[in-house]
């Protein structure tokens, strides 16, 4: 079993959740750890394993079908740090202008976000970084990258 560490913005579009697959096919979150050439990741700082599709027994290949598909998709944990948002502003509940500009996905109690999706619906090349903050931070246009998500809060990108 090899263990690799995704950066805060790499989306898991090769990769199946594991603790989704365990319950599909009835076997323990940590079977993994004991499978001889299947390649796991996690975003740093996270405990949510993630299993790249191509390296699963081929006992439970069948089963990928029926997980959810993540194209796309970055655990919310490591969309907050990516962009510097509040993890509070990802719940629904608190009322946040930025909950509805986002595709935001609840699979198993791990929450995910569709950062590809919030890059096409931004216009934006795959290759800016992006942060989230209130406009009112944000210096003159022409020093400063920025598009306006709400009355308050911004997309900077460089």
């Amino acid at each position: 079993m090899r263990m690799h560490i995704l950066t805060h913005n790499h989306w898991l579009n090769n990769y199946v959740l594991n603790k989704e697959l365990s319950l599909l096919v009835g076997i323990s979150s940590n079977a993994y750890r004991y499978w001889k050439c299947v390649e796991a990741a996690k975003f740093d700082d996270a405990r949510v394993v993630f299993l790249r599709k191509e390296s699963i027994l081929p006992k439970y290949k069948a089963m990928i079908s029926h997980c959810t598909d993540l194209t796309g998709m970055v655990q919310s944990q490591a969309f907050c740090k990516y962009t510097g948002l509040a993890p509070s502003h990802l719940i629904e509940h608190n009322q946040s202008c930025i909950y509805d500009v986002l595709d935001i996905l609840d699979i198993c109690d791990v929450k995910f976000v569709n950062l590809k999706k919030f890059y096409d619906d931004l216009g934006l090349d795959y290759r800016y970084h992006i942060y989230i903050e209130k406009c009112k931070y944000f210096g003159p246009s022409p020093l400063e990258k920025k598009i306006k998500l709400s009355n308050g809060m911004c997309v900077g990108y460089y």
